[in-house]
């Protein structure tokens, strides 16, 4: 596989924090930019830097972003306005450098953001998302993951620090029931019937959590646009740690049929 040259950088987010991100160039127009899950960044443990091999192998520039109030980018409470603003100045990024075919890949909670982001961005042509949220909800619902102290802690609308295992950057992330989740207003109709470019879906079979977000997909796959695709991965966790090579072999048959890279023209 082709060596990745990656370059870090320091973009600002559309609400004024400073975003550390890796770029790795490409040799065409096209770019991915990689959105990382909850209590992640933007080497998802090891996981985001095997897709941005993956994808860079294929022609493919790479973006990846420290969202908002994770691993080294600024923001101390994690804010659902401000990780959409994260993205928008992501795609920013790739539009100021040509790269105007575009593909957004999340991860869990960065699959809730490209959900959102996409109708937005004309240049973004297809979206890959694992572990995803498909569905919308009540933004005020606390974590499900929380325990009972931070669960009392959430309803006095008090900081909650969640622990954060593997990052040189953090070793908390802070939620607070007064900044806004995504998915606080709307319905998966909307959600879904909003996008309008192909989306592969990836879930596992494994884990409650896994199983709870499969089934809510599979609930709306009839709302995804034409030419989508829902893949259940046996035996994948939510993390997809243990089946990376299941997801690069989707993901790269995917992005190659839906965004080719143009050999450049050498007139």
């Amino acid at each position: 596989m082709t060596t990745r040259t990656d370059t870090e950088l320091e973009l600002t987010s559309r609400w004024g924090g400073r975003l550390a991100a890796t770029f790795t160039p490409g040799t065409g127009d096209s770019a991915v930019l990689l959105l990382h899950g909850f209590l992640s960044d933007r080497r998802a443990g090891g996981r985001f830097d095997r897709l941005a091999d993956e994808y860079s192998a294929l022609g493919h520039a790479v973006l990846r972003i420290d969202l908002s109030g994770f691993g080294s980018s600024e923001g101390e409470v994690v804010d659902a306005d401000r990780l959409l603003d994260d993205a928008h100045a992501a795609l920013d990024h790739l539009d100021s450098r040509g790269l105007t075919r575009q593909i957004l890949h999340g991860q869990s909670l960065g699959s809730a953001i490209a959900l959102r982001v996409a109708p937005q961005r004309p240049h973004v042509e297809t979206l890959v998302l694992t572990g995803a949220l498909t569905g919308a909800g009540n933004g005020d619902t606390a974590y499900p993951f929380l325990d009972d102290e931070q669960l009392a802690a959430w309803y006095r609308d008090e900081d909650v620090r969640l622990r954060v295992d593997g990052s040189v950057d953090r070793t908390h992330v802070v939620v607070n029931r007064r900044r806004p989740k995504l998915g606080a207003t709307g319905t998966q109709e909307e959600l879904l019937g909003a996008v309008g470019v192909p989306v592969l879906v990836i879930h596992g079979d494994t884990g409650d959590q896994e199983e709870a977000l499969a089934a809510i997909t599979a609930a709306g796959e009839h709302l995804l646009p034409a030419g989508s695709r829902v893949v259940v991965i046996p035996g994948a966790t939510h993390t997809f740690y243990e089946s990376q090579d299941a997801v690069a072999a989707l993901v790269s048959e995917w992005v190659s049929r839906r965004v080719p890279v143009a050999v450049p023209d050498a007139t």
